[in-house]
């Protein structure tokens, strides 16, 4: 079933994008927050950085406050000072001019104009260059060696790695984006119809699981809507051979030749128990599949096999007279727990699936015993075999090879899905062994309690 969408394949293009964009922005405005506090940081830190430059400066101007007249003793100061703080300086007298001494090369111009007094707060300041006054009148000029830290190359340093990592967020937000558009795009075509369509996402993580998920859902589901469609087909078709005998029959008793219409009466009852046994293999299988999802419960209650084993060898004589029957018990079976009437469908299943794909001369060979603490019921025919390729769908619902579909044995292939369901259901499991030509064995292992 494939219904096309309004909006084609995919979403519109505004929601497609939409998600790749809210994962950019939203890392753009993380990245917007984090300069955000990185500045204000930064602005703490330079203000006590030049808090510390003004501390400095204030005591070496005071401490070579007084040697202007020793000009030599000024430049051992200088000096020194420049070793211990890292400051280069030039002292100049009042009235400017050349500067009495310097551990620059060249001398630190002036910035001070002549009888200026001392500032407020940090030195004055022009480029990277501080200045304090004398008491004299004089300078003294100040350059520290090493840059402050965050200097005014900063937030060009700072823009150009934001401008870096915004281009390096591009490919990051298209890998996170484009799996999620791409499962969008694939839910958005399964609820429009497309049962066919699939994510295919090769993604890591949990956005690739949740892919395969999704994948795996819908495989279901196209199955499940293809099984529905199967059963609708099979079902129709066994339902109108019955009804065309049942109208013929009708009508021939009407016409008054009740020899004919007797005829067709009795091969309309062994329809209407076709009819009875198609019927309760639905809803059986119905059943077992609530049972698997929890919705409802099989019955559990001690079973009888013998019983059932010989309940199942009558039905068998009575739906295939003439046919043999072999029926074997290898010692005391263990006893087990569940639902009797369902365990005699599951040999039902089994027997007539024998009976249908063997010749009428061939027995078939029914043994029970018991191993490991569980039943095993085995099912063996000497008929036409199945083909290697078809064993591993042989137990789904509605699948028939082709082999059988020549003979025309009818049905509409839940015997064996059923036959399995039921095994499942009791805690065990169904085994086939095949071989063309040669017969098959069904081998049925049901715990003991």
């Amino acid at each position: 079933m494939t219904v096309a969408a309004p909006t084609g394949p995919g979403l519109p293009r505004r929601h497609r994008r939409s998600l790749f964009w809210r994962v950019f922005l939203h890392g753009l405005l993380l990245i917007a927050l984090v300069s955000l506090a990185v500045g204000v940081v930064a602005g703490a830190f330079q203000e006590d950085h030049w808090r510390e430059v003004g501390r400095v400066t204030r005591y070496v101007t005071a401490h070579v406050a007084g040697m202007e007249r020793d000009p030599a003793l000024l430049q051992r100061e200088l000096a020194r000072v420049r070793e211990a703080f890292g400051v280069e300086a030039t002292v100049y007298g009042k009235e400017g001019g050349e500067p009495i001494a310097s551990s620059a090369a060249p001398p630190l111009p002036p910035i001070l104009s002549p009888g200026a007094t001392e500032p407020r707060g940090l030195p004055v300041r022009r480029g990277a260059g501080r200045a304090l006054p004398l008491p004299d009148g004089g300078q003294v000029v100040f350059v520290f060696a090493g840059h402050p830290p965050f200097s005014g190359r900063a937030p060009l340093v700072l823009a150009a790695v934001l401008c870096v990592i915004a281009l390096a967020s591009v490919p990051l937000a298209r890998s996170i984006a484009a799996p999620v558009e791409q499962l969008t795009r694939a839910a958005g075509a399964l609820g429009a119809g497309d049962l066919s369509t699939r994510a295919r996402v090769r993604a890591r993580g949990e956005v690739g699981e949740l892919a395969r998920a999704f994948d795996d859902m819908a495989e279901r589901l196209e199955a499940l809507v293809r099984g529905e469609k199967e059963l609708l087909a099979n079902v129709s078709h066994e339902v109108r051979t019955p009804l065309a005998r049942m109208r013929v029959a009708l009508e021939l008793a009407a016409e008054g030749d009740q020899e004919r219409a007797r005829r067709f009466l009795g091969e309309i009852g062994a329809d209407l128990d076709a009819l009875d046994r198609l019927v309760e293999d639905v809803l059986s299988t119905a059943r077992l599949d609530l049972a698997a999802s929890g919705s409802a419960q099989v019955r559990r209650e001690p079973v009888d096999l013998a019983a059932v084993l010989s309940d199942a060898a009558r039905r068998f004589a009575e739906r295939w007279p003439g046919r043999t029957l072999e029926l074997e018990r290898g010692g005391p079976l263990p006893g087990v727990s569940g639902d009797a009437a369902l365990l005699l469908r599951l040999l039902e299943n089994l027997l007539d699936n024998a009976a249908k794909y063997s010749a009428p001369d061939a027995p078939v060979a029914l043994l029970a015993r018991g191993q490991a603490g569980a039943a095993v019921l085995e099912v063996r025919d000497r008929g036409i075999g199945i083909a290697p390729e078809d064993l591993p769908r042989l137990f789904t619902p509605f699948f028939r090879t082709d082999r059988s579909r020549t003979r025309g044995t009818g049905g509409v292939g839940l015997g064996l899905a059923l036959a399995r369901r039921i095994a499942r259901a009791h805690g065990g499991d169904v085994e086939v062994e095949s071989a063309v030509e040669r017969g098959t064995t069904f081998r049925v292992r049901i715990p003991g309690i």
